[in-house]
């Protein structure tokens, strides 16, 4: 017996007539920051480097930024 395997995407711009009813639902809930998102920041354009290689390396949790300023 074989295995196989299926994999889906979804595209976006498939579902684009639901784009207001998520911002309706999504945005009060950021905005009051009950929904925060995963973010990893790293301080300093001098760290970039070491802020992209910690990506690669899956040290971040969600997005990875470099702050360069306040």
């Amino acid at each position: 017996m074989g295995k196989s395997l299926r994999l889906e995407g979804v595209l976006v711009r498939d579902y684009g007539y639901a784009q207001a009813e998520l911002e309706a639902l999504l945005v009060p809930h950021l905005q009051s920051g009950l929904i925060a998102p995963d973010v990893t920041v790293v301080d300093g354009f001098e760290r970039t480097v070491d802020g992209f290689f910690g990506m690669l390396r899956g040290e971040n949790t969600g997005k990875m930024l470099i702050r360069i300023a306040d």
